[in-house]
């Protein structure tokens, strides 16, 4: 399935433990955002992902990061290919701090999406539809558009694009009708289908990254 599609690392992961996001201020986070990004890296994943609210507030944080940094990346870390070694992670994160932090971001959300669909998640009543997912009505959050950025305006960067691309459609395919039946397993200890992804608020984005596919082709 789309979930166990593996990505390559990204070639400046070394860095990603040494990012500091208090003097990042063009990324505008709050110090509560802040907190939630330390709190996510001291815990396992699955802590945070317990509970579906948290783990939507920390899915909201990361997509912020993608539509601040996007319009700032210098170019430096789109340009490499190879992974990089500890040091050279850390000269592109003082070069690019903002590509990393792309890197960064796509890096957790692809984390969360495999989480979001293995059977700890269908144990634990949290999917993909619940997470993306909000409101009574379920739309998809309005943050996908972030995403859509990085894809689309991504400057060469192959690792973000792919990665970012990928991380979408597996978004937008826990909407689809013929996903519906797959949401739930059987014996799941709470019905993770409680909330219907709306498949009217992912028709948008589900357009939007065919016509990227088709024009990468």
């Amino acid at each position: 399935t789309m979930a166990e599609v593996a990505i390559t690392p990204s070639p400046v992961a070394a860095a990603f433990r040494h990012i500091q996001w208090d003097p990042l201020s063009s990324l505008r986070l709050t110090p509560q955002e802040t907190a939630l990004l330390r709190m996510a890296e001291t815990n396992p994943i699955e802590y945070t992902l317990g509970d579906a609210r948290d783990a939507t507030m920390y899915v909201r944080v990361l997509l912020k990061l993608l539509a601040e940094a996007s319009f700032n990346v210098s170019g430096h870390v789109a340009r490499i290919s190879e992974e990089c070694n500890e040091n050279r992670a850390l000269d592109a994160l003082d070069a690019d701090p903002l590509g990393v932090v792309t890197h960064y971001a796509i890096a957790k959300l692809h984390t969360i999406l495999t989480t979001l669909s293995s059977p700890w998640a269908a144990e634990n009543g949290v999917s993909v539809g619940n997470v993306f997912y909000a409101g009574v009505e379920g739309d998809l959050i309005e943050q996908w558009k972030s995403l859509l950025r990085v894809i689309s305006k991504g400057k060469g960067d192959l690792y973000a694009q792919r990665s970012a691309a990928l991380c979408l459609a597996q978004i937008l395919l826990a909407a689809c009708p013929s996903q519906r039946g797959s949401v739930s397993a059987p014996g799941s200890v709470k019905d993770v289908s409680a909330r219907v992804p709306s498949y009217a608020s992912a028709i948008e984005p589900l357009e939007a990254l065919t016509a990227w596919a088709i024009s990468q082709l």
